[in-house]
């Protein structure tokens, strides 16, 4: 029985770091969208910044279907004993949903407004 709760959580600790990966993967889209070798010598800085952001709006909705999908993995059932692993991960869960909410507005943000964001800067 411990072994397979060991078993258990070790794969809701590997899907926890696949979701934090997602995460890190949506900022540095935008990150390298900065770097001029990535960039096609036709756009501008602010234009490749702007469209950085859908694609971390698609990195992080992917990221709110793993983490929605891992809440259903931790639910207990109707016994108590079931409920251990929504009480190990509940927190990491709840912060999680949160950072991919703060993310997905970011990318919405920056996908709406990005250019005019670099051009402010860069006065």
């Amino acid at each position: 029985m411990k072994k397979a709760v060991a078993t258990i959580t070790t794969k809701l600790k590997v899907e926890l770091y696949f979701i934090a990966f997602l995460c890190v993967s949506a900022v540095s889209v935008e990150l390298l969208s900065l770097c001029s070798a990535l960039r096609p010598s036709s756009e501008s800085v602010a234009h490749w910044f702007q469209r950085s952001g859908a694609v971390t709006s698609i990195f992080s909705a992917f990221a709110q279907y793993r983490v929605g999908n891992f809440l259903e993995s931790i639910r207990g059932g109707t016994f108590a004993e079931s409920w251990c692993l929504y009480d190990l991960f509940k927190t990491k869960q709840y912060v999680m949903s949160w950072v991919i909410a703060a993310i997905t507005l970011w990318g919405a943000f920056v996908w709406g407004y990005g250019d005019l964001l670099v051009e402010f800067i860069e006065r």
